[in-house]
């Protein structure tokens, strides 16, 4: 009982006593459950974010400039040599590792599970995650090394994700060379910034956002670990891009050469109206700017064309440097479950609340340089966001074709 008005009191500090509105009708293994989230919840770091709520967004970002810029099709055979050369040099020296961002489901793609288990062909062997294992082992296979492969699930898809792994044998990868780590979640907030009851006995919570991978890194360990096995760049990917060429060896040599503390792939965009977030120097500072904010000018003009794809290479010291930063969240206006005041499931037909989010990239403006090498979008990005149409299984299946014909990987 003590337990239960310290946690009433608590909540009602925060001004969300409303959590516990129905804890008189639950199940005793219910009451425990609910108990259990909230006392995992952050209430301070929610206070802060709602409070954002109700500020109007800044669409005020600076002055922007154009970001420097290195792309593969004016490399001399030498210098792309030299690239390669010492890309390959670092992988043979285990100074690299892999961190891939696989937290989300494959629902918008009609798939029931993680994203990662989605197939671009007929079976599991052409999933999003055998298509980066079969990369990663050719490069592995060039090098005669090993390379550390850091997954990031989330609590909905951790249980699922490995279990692909196992049934598929790790895809011919070492499973001591695999290590699975999960992002944080967090609560759902009402327009107003009320934490939302899912059901009577459960709290809404949703994945933190890709910008969770470095908090994950440093609470699992990871980047102890990395430390310890001496590497010096971690390549970070998504696992929606078909075409990402894991570990690339160029990139990793450019990056290095470079010297900059971090480093990105970009494409040119495909169109002046197309709606990325693109590389510049704000305030001077290495960043993306999302379409939206940015000028029709700006986001249409010749000035910012390199479109982020969501490949990067980090120093280690960079992220050891970097640990304790805090990046903002970010309001996603979504449709999600939720009860009303007595309890009842409320039939939603339009977004009735906000999904908190970060972005990595967000952390690019701590970092002294950043080097970005454009590189060609019909070998290095086929991103599946939807089931058919622009960007979706179908195209980035047509993609991996062609580029099978070209003998690319």
């Amino acid at each position: 009982m003590e337990r239960l008005e310290y946690i009433r009191e608590k909540i009602n500090r925060f001004g969300q006593g409303h959590l516990l509105s129905f804890y008189n009708v639950l199940k005793p293994k219910e009451k425990e459950a609910l108990i259990n989230q909230i006392n995992e919840i952050d209430f301070e770091e929610i206070e802060d974010a709602s409070s954002q709520l109700s500020i109007p967004p800044n669409n005020s970002k600076g002055k922007i400039l154009p970001i420097e810029y290195e792309s593969v099709l004016s490399l001399s055979d030498s210098k792309r040599k030299m690239y390669e050369e010492h890309g390959l040099k670092l992988l043979k020296e285990k100074k690299v590792a892999v961190v891939l961002i696989a937290g989300g489901q494959g629902t918008r793609l009609g798939h029931d599970g993680p994203k990662g288990t989605v197939s671009i062909g007929v079976s599991s062997n052409q999933s999003l995650f055998a298509l980066q294992a079969e990369r990663l082992r050719k490069i592995e296979e060039k090098t005669k090394s090993i390379i550390p492969w850091y997954i990031m699930t989330s609590p909905i898809n951790e249980l699922e994700t490995k279990k692909f792994f196992k049934e598929n044998d790790y895809f011919n990868c070492k499973p001591e060379q695999i290590f699975f780590f999960k992002q944080d979640l967090i609560p759902t907030l009402t327009p107003n910034g009320k934490i939302i009851l899912e059901s009577k006995s459960k709290i809404s919570m949703s994945p933190n956002g890709n910008g969770g991978v470095f908090a994950a890194m440093k609470s699992s360990g990871i980047l102890k670990d990395l430390k310890m096995k001496g590497i010096k760049w971690v390549f970070f990917n998504n696992i929606d891009n078909a075409l990402v060429q894991v570990a690339d060896p160029l990139f990793i040599g450019f990056a290095d050469l470079k010297g900059a503390e971090v480093s990105s792939k970009s494409v040119k965009k495909r169109e002046p109206s197309e709606k990325v977030g693109v590389f510049c120097l704000s305030e001077g500072k290495p960043s993306v700017i999302e379409y939206s904010e940015m000028s029709k000018e700006e986001s249409e003009g010749e000035k910012f064309t390199n479109a982020n794809i969501g490949i990067h290479l980090f120093q280690l010291s960079f992220l050891e440097k970097t640990m304790d930063v805090e990046l903002p969240y970010h309001f996603a206006h979504k449709i999600i479950p939720s009860v009303n005041e007595i309890g009842q499931t409320i039939k939603i037909i339009k977004p009735n609340g906000y999904k908190l989010e970060k972005f990595y990239f967000d952390i690019f403006q701590y970092a002294e340089s950043m080097s970005v090498l454009q590189v060609l979008r019909e070998t290095e990005f086929a991103p599946v966001k939807n089931r058919i149409g622009l960007d979706s299984l179908e195209s980035a299946r047509k993609m991996i074709l062609q580029n099978d014909k070209r003998d690319i990987f």
